[in-house]
This record gives structure tokens, sequence and C-alpha cells, in this order.
């Protein structure tokens, strides 16, 4: 693929929203706490899909993407840290859950494996912190960060998840120019009993299974710089804006052809007007070199989104184009797209509903769908 033209134009639509807040990876709950803390996320949505490209996957489906994040504080900067995810999937897309069946048949919680997405012992120190066991290394955007009811979906798309490894970090307080943070980390794929899942059982991963970061050893690398907390009484930098860049490498496993290494640009803007309204705009450019360790497979996902808070009300949205390049592959040499768009009000006691609608085109098939979710929110 050829990227000259392609990230001046899009770094015009990125860069004046720079954006991400370097909190968002944090892994630095335990540093003072002593005993346990947590925060429970559950979602249940339902969509109606209409005029896709088959007949078959005009359906109906409800689904769960609901995480509860589990930890417990030492006092001493040592904690233990768990992100337990019932990952329910949107027909069409697949983690190892039944995601990507389509027979004509309505999904109603079909296949949704229960697993352990996360599990590190992590030390945090004021400037500093290490943590060792399962996480999904830090290079872009969270999932959670982009807009919309199916707004995480866009980047669970392609984010990088559930490596076994060791990585720390170092924050560096410029005073007006802000607060960074640069991750590292070094990995391979989870090929222990914590692949698996229960309720629906994915199967364990061997090393024989392929894939990139499938080696049993540290060579797959990740490494990304963020920043935030900008003042711009006394400098040229907005308030309310934040960034990240990274980078990573994945070797290739058994029978791969390449390894796979990535590129990303994100970034976040904020804008406070009242006590009640406020905006922000995000955008982010992922660039894939050898998507899954094909060798003749590039693919760049560059996504732009806002939204907009009035109170407990939320109006967020979504674009995404997916550039491919595979000169051997017509079908999968196909560009893409990704909208979305959705209203959502969340209750003072920790509910929340919304209704969307989302529209993607993948392979040269069109996919629509409109759906409602509602969940519920708590931390302790």
């Amino acid at each position: 693929m050829k990227l000259k033209g392609l990230i001046p134009s899009l770094s015009l639509l990125v860069i004046p929203s720079l954006a991400f807040a370097a909190e968002d990876h944090d892994h630095n709950h335990g540093q003072s706490e002593t005993g346990f803390y947590g925060h429970l996320d559950l979602k249940i949505q339902y969509d109606h899909i209409y005029n896709a490209g088959e007949s078959d996957e005009e359906i109906n489906e409800t689904y769960s993407h609901s995480h509860l994040e589990l930890g417990y504080g030492f006092g001493n900067g040592i904690s233990v840290n768990t992100n337990l995810q019932l990952e329910g999937e949107p027909a069409g897309h697949d983690h190892g859950g039944g995601g990507a069946a389509l027979d004509g048949s309505n999904r109603y919680f079909k296949d949704e494996p229960l697993l352990a997405r996360t599990l590190t012992v992590n030390f945090d120190g004021d400037n500093f912190g290490l943590y060792a066991g399962k996480f999904d290394p830090v290079i872009s955007f969270d999932e959670h960060v982009l807009p919309g009811i199916y707004g995480y979906q866009v980047i669970d798309e392609y984010t990088v998840r559930e490596k076994i490894g060791i990585g720390g970090y170092g924050k560096l307080t410029a005073g007006d120019l802000g607060t960074h943070r640069l991750d590292v980390s070094t990995f391979f794929a989870d090929t222990t009993v914590l692949s698996n899942s229960i309720l629906y059982e994915r199967g364990d991963t061997d090393k024989e299974d392929g894939g990139v970061s499938n080696t049993e050893d540290f060579s797959s690398i990740a490494i990304s710089l963020a920043g935030s907390d900008f003042y711009s009484l006394s400098s040229d930098i907005p308030e309310g804006l934040s960034y990240r860049v990274g980078y990573s490498y994945q070797a290739a496993g058994e029978g791969g052809e390449e390894d796979e290494t990535r590129y990303s640009l994100s970034g976040q803007y904020e804008h406070i007007f009242t006590s009640a309204l406020k905006s922000r705009v995000v955008g982010e450019i992922v660039h894939i070199e050898h998507l899954g360790g094909e060798r003749p497979h590039d693919r760049t996902y560059a996504t732009t989104g806002a939204e907009l808070s009035y109170k407990n009300w939320e109006l967020g949205s979504t674009y995404t184009y997916i550039y491919n390049d595979n000169p051997e592959d017509a079908d999968e040499a196909l560009d893409g797209e990704l909208f979305q768009v959705s209203l959502s009000y969340h209750f003072d006691n920790g509910f929340y509903a919304g209704a969307g609608y989302r529209y993607k085109d993948e392979e040269g098939e069109g996919n629509k769908r409109v759906g409602m979710l509602v969940g519920y929110s708590h931390s302790f």
C-alpha cells in the first residue's frame, strides 16, 4: 500500500484534535489502596440487521459486552489486577466466540465466552511502574475511548490483546507542557489455560496454531508515548489536548510468512463550554504491515469521531476508512468503511441506555444495523 499522500491528508483530520488520555491504560490502581477495589460494567445490546449482502445475514441478535475489573492493593505499590470479560460479539466479528457463523437464524446470547482478558501483578510508584502476567499491550486507543454505543467495535476490530509478558512505564511531569508517559512491553500470545474460556469454550491456544507473536518467547514488543494535562495560559498547546503515538512488532509464529509491524497516531481534544455542556473530538490512524503475518497484506485504519454531552445526554459518532493493499487477493484488496452514530442517556444511579445505527462495508458488501443498549456501571 502506498502511504504517500495518505498520512499528510489524514494528519489534517487528526492533528487538530490530537487525542488520547494517558490514563486509559494506567496500571496504578494499587499504588496507595489497601484491600479490594474494582469496576463493574454490564452491557446488553439488541441489534436488528437489515439490508445486508446476504439474506442469511439479516437477523436479530442480542449480545453482551461486559467486564469486571477487580484488584487487590497491598498498600506499598504492589497490587494484583484482573479484567474478567463476558464477550458476546456482533455477527461477523469473532475473537473466538460465536460471532462468525450466520445461517439466517436469530442469535440471542449465543456462544458467549467468559474469559480472563488480563491478569497481572503490578508495582506502581510515583513516576514509574512495572507489570507482569497477561495483558493487552499499550499501543493505541483503548477500545472504550471512541464515542457511541458501537464505538468499541471499531477498535476491537484490530486491537492487540491477550498477551503474556512483562512491561513497564515511566512518567514525566513538565509543568505547563503537560504530563507524558512512556510504556514499553515485551510479550507473546497467551498459550496458557487462560487462553480458553468458560460458558462457551473458545479452545486452548497452542504454539502449533501459529499466528503473530505466538512464539512462547519475548520476541514481540510494544512501545507508546502519551501526553495530556497541558495548560494553555503559558504555552501554545491547547488545554484539553492529549495524544498517543505507538509502535509494535509481533514476530511470526509457526508457519507464518512474515512478522507484523504496526504504527499508530491517536489524539483527543476535549472542550468544556459550561458545567452542563462539553464536547470532544477524536482521531486515530493505525497502519499495519503484513496483517496477521500475511506477506502481501497491509492495512490502514483511519478513524475520526466526535461526541457532544449535555447534562446526562451523549450524542456520539465515528467514521472509519479501511485501506487494504493485497495484490495477491482481490477481495482482501478492497477498501472498506464503518460509520456509527448513537444517542445515550446516563442515569444518576449508574444505569444507562442508548440507541444507534451502524453501517459497515467489508469486502464489497454493505451491512446495516440499528440497535438499543442498556447497561450499568459501578466502581468500588
